[in-house]
């Protein structure tokens, strides 16, 4: 029987929804010839208490729910903990969610069919917004999922949804670059998951949903958050491209988004189902790319 490992980290109890995550995963529909396990990652320095007293009332649930304390802090330790933890373990699979999302039930079964001729399978995460949400933030792009062709190829992919074939991550010895500590991990293994010759696939159907916030709808978020983007393209870049390849990417980027920013304001301000928030992305992204040139996709804090 091949084994799934369902991996998700968490930072202890601020997260409300972590239990609710969990519950979801507890309901994910069984695949023949497959056992589905549940991992939960703290990357604390300690056990979080709350975070033990949620886990033990999953001890006699369907799927076993396994924990790691990983106290080396930063999201790429935690993931590589996790893949080292499906690695070791002898999972054909290792998949991720957020602690603050839900899947659907038939969330693993989709990817599993679609991995079957890959080697990384990916979806959407859905967003959903508090109740009286403006369109001003419903609208804007930072706080949805691209929107792709069901079995399209995809260069990278985010482990907000994703599945992954251990067994060519072990082959190729490939893991989280510890250094973007601020995010961009994901996008910068899978960009070399891709170079070495693996195949990406995306899959419209395989849906995790996310609860926005309220600390999130705000401008100065959505802004922190495409300027750390874009200020880690430096180093996301560098995995597949030359230094000059990748000072001229950056350049042009950049230059890309702070014009994309500036033409489409009249846009972005008139058309009802659009806002003004994504130019303001826009600018403050392709800011991201500049600066990430002078400081080599080094950031102080993650958005």
């Amino acid at each position: 029987m091949k084994k799934i490992i369902v991996a998700t980290l968490t930072t202890g109890t601020r997260n409300t929804t972590f239990n609710e995550c969990l519950e979801s995963l507890q309901a994910l529909t069984n695949i023949n010839g497959y056992q589905i396990d549940i991992l939960v990652v703290e990357n604390n320095k300690q056990a979080d208490e709350q975070v033990q007293t949620i886990l033990t009332s999953y001890n006699t649930c369907e799927k076993s729910v396994k924990y790691l304390l990983e106290p080396a802090q930063g999201i790429p330790h935690a993931r590589n903990a996790a893949l080292n933890f499906a690695k070791q373990e002898g999972y054909s699979y290792l998949a991720f969610i957020d602690d603050d999302a839900f899947a659907s039930p038939d969330w693993i079964s989709t990817l599993v069919k679609m991995n079957e001729s890959a080697n990384i399978a990916s979806g959407p995460q859905l967003a959903i917004f508090p109740d009286g949400t403006s369109s001003f933030y419903f609208n804007a792009t930072v706080y949805h999922e691209r929107k792709l062709a069901d079995g399209a190829e995809i260069k990278w992919a985010a482990t907000n949804n994703v599945l992954i074939d251990v067994n060519f991550m072990k082959a190729n010895k490939l893991s989280f670059n510890p250094a973007l500590i601020n995010g961009g991990e994901d996008k910068e293994l899978f960009l070399r998951v891709n170079k070495l010759g693996g195949k990406l696939v995306w899959s419209e159907t395989a849906v995790v949903s996310e609860y926005i916030a309220q600390s999130r709808l705000s401008v100065i978020w959505a802004m922190r958050r495409t300027f750390r983007i874009g200020a880690t393209g430096f180093m996301i870049e560098s995995a597949i491209r030359t230094p000059f390849e990748n000072y001229i990417t950056c350049i042009v980027k950049g230059s890309l988004y702070l014009a994309k920013g500036l033409l489409f304001v009249p846009y972005h301000a008139l058309a009802p189902k659009s806002s003004l928030l994504n130019s303001l992305c826009d600018l403050s992204h392709g800011v991201g790319f500049f600066y990430g040139l002078f400081s080599k996709g080094r950031v102080s804090k993650y958005t």
